[in-house]
């Protein structure tokens, strides 16, 4: 067969579902089996107990979402690893020198914005953004929890975010919509399924799903202009790191 005659492989619309659905399912899958030899042991009440006490403290939780994670990333790098589609805006390619740059200032302008967005909101909507986004739990609040806290929230969640968001969802889109919906849609969904919406909810949750549209758009711009997914991994990274650092910080 010519190389001309392969078939193009394209991102399909199972391959939105298929990564969340095991990096949410087998979580849920081990701890049903968790909950199932409880019952038979009599240990049901301790076991539910314990759970709820592991996942309310700040490492129980990073390690499952890092286990959630990689479960994503695993999947999600393996589905855009096999695609072939000349239409995919971006890949895992070497960032130039010029494309870290990009990342690195898109990042840093993304947390002045946010700061300056996020102190406007607290004076005249009454919010209190500037708090919550320090006291969220994930996020490290001494100087022992800086490294779990830097790996969960600026190596892991970039890399997974990125390569779901801007390569699989980003890509689809793309391919059925256009760009311009592409990169709308990724960024809707980017922003929606972080949950800020439902918690802390009301005017600040909806003020910082708007904040994490608007960086779902950046974060698009960056990789579709380079090219190279590990552009916006940057961007995502610096942002991430810098809320970690603010969050240490300022709870001393």
């Amino acid at each position: 067969m010519s190389e001309s005659s392969t078939p193009v492989r394209r991102v399909r619309w199972y391959h939105l579902i298929t990564p969340q659905a095991v990096g949410q399912g087998v979580p849920a899958l081990l701890l049903l089996g968790l909950t199932v030899v409880w019952a038979m042991t009599g240990q049901l009440q301790g076991g539910t107990t314990q759970v709820q006490a592991w996942l309310s403290d700040f490492t129980g939780l990073n390690l499952l979402l890092d286990f959630s994670n990689l479960l994503i990333l695993g999947m999600a790098v393996w589905i855009i690893s096999r695609i072939t589609d000349p239409m995919l805006p971006a890949r895992f390619v070497p960032p130039s020198r010029k494309s870290v740059s990009i990342g690195v200032a898109a990042g840093l302008g993304a947390v002045a914005v946010s700061g300056i967005v996020e102190y406007l909101s607290d004076r005249y909507l009454h919010t209190n953004l500037a708090q919550d986004s320090t006291t969220t739990m994930v996020l490290p609040h001494r100087v022992d929890q800086l490294a779990l806290g830097v790996l969960t929230v600026a190596i892991l969640a970039p890399l997974t975010e990125e390569v779901y968001f801007r390569g699989i969802v980003l890509g689809w889109v793309h391919r059925h919509w256009g760009m311009t919906w592409g990169i709308g849609v990724s960024s809707l969904v980017f922003g929606v399924m972080h949950l800020k919406w439902l918690t802390p909810g009301g005017t600040s949750g909806m003020v910082s799903t708007a904040e994490l549209v608007a960086m779902g758009v950046l974060l698009a711009l960056v990789a579709v202009r380079t090219g190279s997914l590990w552009t916006s991994v940057i961007t995502h990274a610096v942002n991430n790191f810098c809320a970690a650092l603010a969050a240490v910080f300022l709870a001393q």
